[in-house]
């Protein structure tokens, strides 16, 4: 019934992650067309920019010839109106109009502009004005000004239309908003993930433990009737009790998944012994041919909920047992403290090392290269390490000769800060 129940919601699971593949797929496309589209809106008003200015030079030859200021106003009122910011000079040189509501520098007195000497110009104004032709002139050409005779008068230089900045910048600007909007919907997209995996490994959890629970109460009454009748002290009896206490423990650990579990235990070399002894008793069923053992100490402190971390190690231990080819190798934990005031617990086989192209899923929900199985003891294992204990677990080396899983968990003020 479990297991039915697991694959349901696995494949639930697996159906909304490719919703949320196309979701983001969508997403991309709809940015990229947008911002190519931006990009040649963009291009189009800059070559409209380009022929307003081009009509322009041809209208600008009449002020040039103007015999009086009223001839030309009505000119000059259309120039100031154009957003594409332009500057004529004459043929010496001296700027004498510019469209004064975009380039924002009044035009002075026509006198003060022909006083000027154009060899050695001193009026800050002309200085400005002649900087930005420069300027434009090295982004456009400018126009010559030709007479109705032919005869050039004088020249436009022109800059960017503030309308053609502004398109410009803005394939970046929503290139900035929607690589925001993609990290939102990144996140919310975990968070959900997250959200589900912790709803499913709880919902598993909690039915186990109660699945268990009667059994487990059954069993323990069995094994009354057997103490009263071969006594406490037999041989069988102790390790049966030592089994049904096991069975309690595991079912104490499923209850707690799902829930935060208190960190009230800080001698990790005593778990460590604990469950090596207890796998070195039932290892001699596999002939001898496994090996157990641990090495190192430890002088920091971590806090840690036993039961849990009791959990770690031996999924982590059977995983390694499984790895072994031929069902014969070495299965080594070893501790040691770390730099940062934590503790390093490695646990190392002798196996066949994990497939380069699964070395991205083994934490996965689900993910098991075994017939049988629901593939979630490495899965709780990380939420064990990372969620619940703030620390980290990584595979640290993978070969045919063998894989070793890093476990680095906190120092004892970390932790206590953290919880």
């Amino acid at each position: 019934m479990l297991s039915a129940l697991s694959r349901f919601l696995f494949a639930v699971v697996r159906r909304r992650y490719l919703f949320n593949i196309y979701l983001l797929l969508g997403s991309v496309s709809i940015v990229v067309i947008t911002t190519v589209f931006t990009i040649r809106v963009s291009k189009s008003v800059e070559r409209q920019s380009f022929l307003t200015t081009q009509l322009l030079s041809g209208v600008a030859s009449r002020l040039f010839t103007a015999r009086n200021l009223e001839e030309v106003m009505p000119i000059i009122e259309i120039i100031n109106e154009n957003e594409v910011p332009f500057i004529l000079t004459d043929n010496a040189g001296r700027p004498f109009l510019w469209n004064t509501p975009v380039i924002g520098i009044p035009v002075p007195d026509y006198q003060i502009l022909l006083k000027e000497n154009m060899s050695k110009p001193s009026n800050p104004v002309i200085l400005e004005i002649l900087s930005l032709a420069a300027g434009y002139d090295q982004e456009q050409e400018p126009f010559a000004i030709v007479d109705e005779h032919g005869a050039r008068v004088g020249t436009l230089h022109y800059g960017r239309s503030a309308l053609s900045q502004r398109l410009r910048v803005m394939p970046y600007l929503e290139l900035m908003v929607m690589a925001l909007f993609f990290l939102i919907i990144l996140w919310a997209l975990q968070s959900k993930k997250d959200a589900q995996q912790q709803a499913l490994f709880a919902g598993m959890a909690k039915e186990t433990a109660h699945q268990l629970g009667t059994p487990l109460t059954s069993i323990m009454g069995w094994v009354a009737l057997l103490e009263d009748r071969v006594g406490k002290s037999d041989d069988v009896m102790v390790e049966l009790n030592r089994d049904v206490d096991r069975l309690s423990m595991i079912s104490a650990r499923f209850s707690q998944i799902g829930s935060l579990p208190k960190l009230e235990d800080t001698d990790l070399m005593a778990v460590v012994a604990d469950t090596v002894e207890y796998f070195q008793r039932r290892l001699p069923h596999l002939g001898g041919r496994v090996q157990l053992r641990s090495e190192g100490t430890i002088t920091h402190q971590v806090a840690f909920n036993r039961d849990l971390i009791g959990w770690v190690l031996e999924n982590l231990i059977k995983n390694g047992i499984d790895a072994l080819i031929d069902g014969k190798g070495t299965i080594t934990l070893q501790l040691e403290d770390d730099a940062d005031g934590g503790v390093r617990l490695r646990v190392s086989d002798t196996g066949k090392g994990i497939p380069a192209r699964d070395g991205s899923k083994i934490f996965e929900p689900g993910y098991t290269t075994k017939k049988r199985g629901w593939g979630m003891g490495l899965a709780l294992v990380q939420r064990i390490v990372t969620q619940y204990h703030g620390g980290r677990i990584r595979v640290e080396t993978t070969s045919s000769h063998g894989t070793t899983f890093l476990v680095n968990l906190p120092g004892l003020a970390a932790a206590t800060q953290q919880d």
